[in-house]
């Protein structure tokens, strides 16, 4: 039989009182050393094992009993409080770690894992994550994804021009699922119910990024559509998130997203080369609203150039959230690295941008796509130096020079970016 450990990283002892045990202490956690994690302490290594504690006041809570019932500890959450947990809940939970890891639990395990307390299921799959275990993905199905669904509804309708929707919070139990996308829906729907639309912008970006990275199969099917149906709306409030949130939705739904890089080979421009004008392969990607016209050319150069196919009047409306729009664009073949960030000047009712760089020394291919939603000058801080150093040498014109010379103005002496930008412009 293995040894069960704690879940949280909290424990505090309690002292037997008859049939159960006393009322738990203040606060004094892990012998009175909060900065260690229960978790790894040495002294659960061996002969402990979960039970729910039947306390003094009639609440049964999680805890650890040593085998000869000598010592318990009650586990906490990061706010003290004790975790909750059913007496059936304990006993499925000690079968759990008597087969530590679980790869899936039955359908009986998980409907009772599901009936516990937020934080127990959280604490439970955390840690399942943090081992490194590969379980199935229905395991993450035990978390309480029906208040993803309610919020997922408010802020669908919030975009649909609804006044009110209830005010729902998630907090940090679903980070088990991965790529923290709940709290990107959490920043949109702030920033729709406080008309800030910075932060609405930033989170609808944000949304569709983080749920390209999750494994769907994770979230049960009425999640998915839920999230699918917000997605489906995201333009109404950001056009230039259309073709982002479709392959988000795609994603959810495991179908084909229909996005195929443009590839070029640059082998044909190099052999079309033999006169003294410059020849180029050319090809064009749509990724509504952004039109790519993309060019690899007998020089050893690859141009991109971005187009945003929209109204005048919706393109001032839409940029006001953005402060300067740069359009992540990933690139194989180049020498530079494989993202840049086209920066778009805006003007006379057009957003249009452009950059040109070296192919990589022997480089037979080269492909292009959209990598990702457009980001913002509230985004730029933390974005990777290396992408933006390239991005700002990159830049062709001389109004996407002053685009990214501006960027670095309204950066602090010293952060790395604005040292990458100034790099990158010479």
């Amino acid at each position: 039989m293995m040894t069960h450990r704690p879940l949280s990283n909290w424990v505090t002892a309690v002292r037997r009182d008859g049939d159960g045990f006393g009322r738990v202490p203040g606060t004094t956690v892990n012998g009175g050393d909060e900065r260690a994690d229960a978790r790894h302490l040495p002294e659960f290594a061996a002969g402990w094992r979960h039970e729910a504690l039947r306390l003094s006041d009639g609440g049964t809570v999680l805890g650890l009993v040593r085998s000869d019932r000598s010592e318990a500890v009650v586990e906490l959450t990061g706010t003290a409080r004790p975790i909750p947990v059913t007496a059936e809940g304990a006993l499925v939970l000690a079968s759990v770690e008597d087969h530590w890891p679980p790869r899936a639990f039955d359908p009986a395990a998980a409907a009772v894992l599901a009936a516990q307390d937020e934080d127990f299921r959280h604490l439970l799959l955390a840690r399942l994550v943090a081992e490194g275990a590969e379980p199935v993905s229905e395991v993450f199905h035990i978390l309480p994804w029906h208040r993803v669904d309610a919020l997922a509804r408010a802020v669908t309708s919030l975009v649909e021009g609804a006044v009110t929707a209830p005010d729902i919070r998630l907090g940090y139990v679903f980070t088990p699922a991965g790529s923290r996308f709940t709290a990107a829906l959490e920043q949109l729907d702030h920033g729709l119910r406080s008309a800030e639309r910075s932060t609405a912008r930033t989170g609808a970006g944000s949304l569709c990024a983080r749920l390209l990275l999750l494994d769907p199969d994770r979230l049960p099917a009425a999640t998915r559509e839920g999230l699918r149906e917000l997605l489906a709306v995201l333009h109404r409030i950001d056009p230039f998130l259309r073709a982002s949130a479709q392959r988000a939705a795609a994603h959810l739904a495991a179908a084909d997203h229909g996005w195929t890089p443009a590839e070029l080979d640059s082998r044909f421009a190099a052999a079309a080369g033999s006169t003294q004008e410059v020849r180029r392969a050319r090809a064009e990607l749509s990724r509504e609203p952004f039109g790519l016209r993309i060019a690899v050319t007998s020089t050893g150069s690859v141009e991109i150039g971005v187009k945003a196919a929209l109204p005048p009047e919706e393109i001032e409306r839409a940029t006001t959230a953005y402060g300067a729009l740069l359009l992540p664009v990933r690139v194989e073949g180049l020498r530079s690295g494989g993202r840049l960030l086209v920066a778009l000047d805006h003007r006379r009712g057009r957003l249009s941008g452009s950059v040109t760089a070296p192919l990589a020394p022997g480089a037979t291919t080269v492909r292009i796509d959209q990598d990702g939603p457009p980001i913002g000058s509230d985004d730029l801080p933390l974005a990777d130096p290396a992408d933006v150093r390239a991005s700002a040498r990159a830049a062709d014109t001389r109004s996407g020079r002053t685009i990214w010379s501006d960027l670095a103005a309204g950066l602090p002496a010293g952060h790395p970016v604005r040292a990458a930008i100034e790099e990158g412009i010479g």
